[in-house]
Order: structure tokens, then C-alpha cells, then sequence
């Protein structure tokens, strides 16, 4: 029989985990360096502040330098392939490089962005046995941001919808509402606190709150003010106790995120057309003389064949006007 202890429960010191949720232009950026600036501004205040930056991860482009001239903050641009693993050690390197604050803009790329889980699932066959690969590689970024010493923002696109609502005049406008977030379901409830934004009037409501701080504040534009509530909400407990989410040694769980990539390029091989294809072999054998991908032991290496093979599958895929084609001879 299993030897269990019990301890009576303590308020603990906790890293706020915080969603935005929006259509496109519900304000989403711009929300979440308010509330990590007044997230800053606390910390400061108990000298916890660390290296006293916000760092963004920025995934749309120019976009998060909009407003660079308002807020101070450091940027990591990261583009395509959007795979988990990717923002996995993002997160790992903003906590290494003692960042108290870290806002992913936007974390719908990890799902559905070029590279991204949606991506891996089609290209790994679009079955229901394929996410078998797929889910635990969105599973460590979830535990990722949910166990990392960080306070973390992470905003997502929403899934846009329209209804129709009257004005004064009762004359009928339409206008875009948010149905969720373009993210695997049920990933907005793992953040502490998770808000909808109104794409029109970027008015925030919360669609989970474990702080209490909000559930009395109605609909509100989300200011430093709040930020500052939330450092002081988690800092009011003592002690941490480092989450443990898998019995697994470091060495133990290497050798499995290897396997799974070994999985993923030998079905990859297997539909290019395995050894008769020469081209294909030419790649395989620019990371391993002999073209056998179970002998590759470089993570970094097996994720750069992976890489290359996904974009093969995709060069050799017919256009639409093709297909087009096909159908109609």
C-alpha cells in the first residue's frame, strides 16, 4: 500500500498565469502590456522585479513594436515553424535570463500557425491516431506555462463570430463577438485569470477567476491598475512548492522526445517513398552518412530533418488548380 502524507494547506506564493482573449482588434497586445507594466511597477516595489523587464514574445510581425513608444519592454521575434517545442524553450529562456514577466503575442500560433499542432497532425496523416503524436508536444507546452517560475501573459485570436445588435435608433449594425479562442479547447482554463476582450469596445470580462479579484468588476478596460492587484494577490502567500508533473528522469524524458521525433520522420519517410527516393535520401544522409534516422542521438538535428522532410511533403503536394485538373480529365 502506498504511503501517503498529509499536510494542512497553506497559502503559497504563486506565478500569475494570464489569457486574453479577442476577435482581431479587441486590443488584445496592447491590454497585456499594461497589465505587465503594472505587474512591473509592483514587483519593484518588494525589490522581486529580477532583471526589472518585460520580455514579448512577438509572433505578428511589426506588430509588436506598435507601441514600443508607450511602454518599455524587450521583444524576441520567432516566425515559422510555430511547433511546441519552440515556445517550450522560449519559456525555459525568459525564466534563465530572470525576465519576472513574460507576454506570448500570440500563443495561437503553437496551434494553429504554420508548424503548429494543426499543422503536425495533417502532415503526421490527419488521424484520430495521429494526435497521439501530436498531444503530448501540446501537452509539455501547457505544462510549460502552467509550471514555470514566471509570471507569463499569453494572448489568443478569437474565433470570430458576427451578430446583430440594435443602436439608439434601433437601427440594426452588425458586430464581431468572440466565440472562444483559436487554441486546442479548454486551453483558456488553464490560466489563473482568463479575459474576453470586446473587439469593439476592447472592454474585458473575465471568463475565469481563480484571484477573486474581478469577479465583482464587471466589464473593464484592463489598466496597469490591475496588473499591480494581481502581483499583490499572488505575493500574499509564503513559501513555494515547485510543481512535479512527471516521475520521469531528464535523461528518461530526452530519450522519449527522441523517440517521438524518430516516429514522426520514419512515417514521413515511409510516404515520400522511403530509400528509392534519391532526393529524399540525399537529405537524410546531410545528418546521418548512412540515411538511417534511428542512428541520429541530436535532438537539434533530428528537429532540422523533421523540418525539411515536412516541407518536402509540402512541395510535393498538388496545387488545388491541379487537382482541379485531375477531376475534370
Amino acid at each position: 500500500m502506498a504511503n501517503f502524507q498529509v499536510t494542512q494547506a497553506k497559502r503559497e506564493l504563486i506565478w500569475v498565469k494570464v489569457a486574453l482573449m479577442s476577435p482581431s482588434g479587441g486590443g488584445k497586445t496592447y491590454s497585456a502590456l499594461r497589465l505587465a507594466t503594472g505587474m512591473l511597477e509592483e514587483l519593484k516595489k518588494n525589490n522581486l522585479e529580477k532583471n526589472g523587464k518585460i520580455l514579448m514574445v512577438n509572433t505578428e510581425q511589426s506588430r509588436g513594436r506598435y507601441y514600443a513608444n508607450e511602454f518599455v519592454y524587450d521583444i524576441l521575434d520567432t516566425g515559422a515553424p510555430h511547433e511546441p517545442e519552440k515556445y517550450v524553450e522560449i519559456i525555459e529562456f525568459a525564466v534563465k535570463e530572470n525576465y519576472p514577466i513574460l507576454i506570448l503575442d500570440s500563443s495561437s500560433h503553437e496551434w494553429e500557425g504554420k508548424g503548429g499542432c494543426l499543422e503536425i497532425h495533417q502532415n503526421s496523416g490527419g488521424t484520430y491516431q495521429a494526435w497521439g503524436k501530436v498531444t503530448p508536444r501540446h501537452d509539455r507546452f501547457i505544462g510549460a506555462i502552467a509550471d514555470s517560475q514566471i509570471h507569463l501573459i499569453a494572448t489568443m485570436r478569437g474565433k470570430d463570430a458576427y451578430e446583430l445588435e440594435k443602436g439608439e435608433n434601433q437601427k440594426l449594425t452588425v458586430k464581431k463577438v468572440g466565440l472562444g479562442a483559436k487554441q486546442r479547447e479548454g486551453f483558456e482554463y488553464e490560466f489563473t485569470v482568463t479575459f474576453l476582450l470586446d473587439q469593439k469596445t476592447n472592454m474585458a470580462d473575465t471568463q475565469k477567476d481563480n484571484t477573486h479579484l474581478f469577479e465583482k468588476e464587471g466589464s473593464v478596460i484592463l489598466t496597469e491598475v490591475f496588473g499591480t492587484k494581481l502581483i499583490e494577490w499572488a505575493n500574499s502567500g509564503e513559501g513555494y512548492t515547485v510543481p512535479v508533473r512527471s516521475t520521469k528522469t531528464k535523461t528518461e524524458t530526452a530519450v522519449d522526445n527522441l523517440k517521438t521525433q524518430k516516429d514522426e520522420i520514419i512515417v514521413l519517410l515511409t510516404e515520400l517513398g522511403g530509400s528509392k527516393n534519391e532526393d529524399l535520401m540525399k537529405v537524410v544522409k546531410k545528418y546521418e552518412p548512412k540515411g538511417n534516422p534511428n542512428k541520429i542521438t541530436d535532438e537539434k538535428k533530428l528537429k532540422e530533418l523533421l523540418v525539411e522532410l515536412l516541407q518536402m511533403k509540402v512541395n510535393n503536394q498538388p496545387k488545388e488548380e491541379e487537382k482541379s485538373e485531375e477531376v475534370l480529365k
